[in-house]
């Protein structure tokens, strides 16, 4: 999990992280660059088909929010083309029967909000991320490596319906199995 405490905007009737996508754009840079990584890439070359072998390469980006997928697109897109990587940017609804083996979840929602004027208030609501059914399709699409990119003492607080956490025990997962990095640390790190 990369721990990005930043607030989320409108756009339109949808929302986005501007930070979440530096994070996202860091995390390639970074991935691409990793030891091993060239090695993993070029594993993949030995499968004949030429669609198998892009789709396994390819790695997802996936958001809750239509405008943050457009802002990926746009912005994260040129860059991983760039690193030679490649990408598969969609929303969660959109890419539900996909897998990949990397896949990035911009969760987008904080708990707090910047307005145009620039005021940052506090607020609380996941919207469409407090769906267990979009949940579970985000946080099930990768087959070898998941990073999860948000608010994560944010996360840990949504509740479902019936005052179930959801969150809470992805997260503790992460954090006992993997690895939570803050966004200070990855960008200067």
């Amino acid at each position: 999990w990369v721990n990005v405490d930043a607030p989320e905007e409108s756009d339109g009737t949808s929302k986005i992280n501007i930070r979440e996508i530096v994070a996202i754009n860091t995390i390639l840079e970074k991935l691409s660059s990793a030891d091993g990584f060239k090695e993993y890439m070029a594993h993949w070359d030995t499968l004949k088909e030429e669609y198998k072998r892009n789709e396994e390469k390819e790695i997802g980006v996936i958001s809750f929010y239509g405008r943050q997928v457009n802002r990926i697109k746009k912005n994260v897109r040129p860059k991983a083309r760039q690193m030679g990587l490649r990408t598969k940017i969609n929303t969660v609804d959109k890419f539900q029967g996909m897998e990949r083996n990397i896949v990035i979840v911009s969760t987008v929602r904080s708990d707090k909000v910047v307005h145009g004027t620039g005021v940052i208030e506090n607020k609380w609501g996941a919207g469409f991320a407090d769906s267990p059914e979009r949940l579970n399709v985000a946080l099930s699409r990768a087959r070898r490596l998941l990073i999860v990119v948000g608010n994560k003492n944010f996360f840990s607080t949504i509740r479902d319906k019936q005052g179930n956490y959801l969150y809470r025990n992805a997260i503790r997962e992460i954090e006992s199995k993997g690895r939570v990095i803050e966004y200070s640390d990855l960008i200067h790190g």
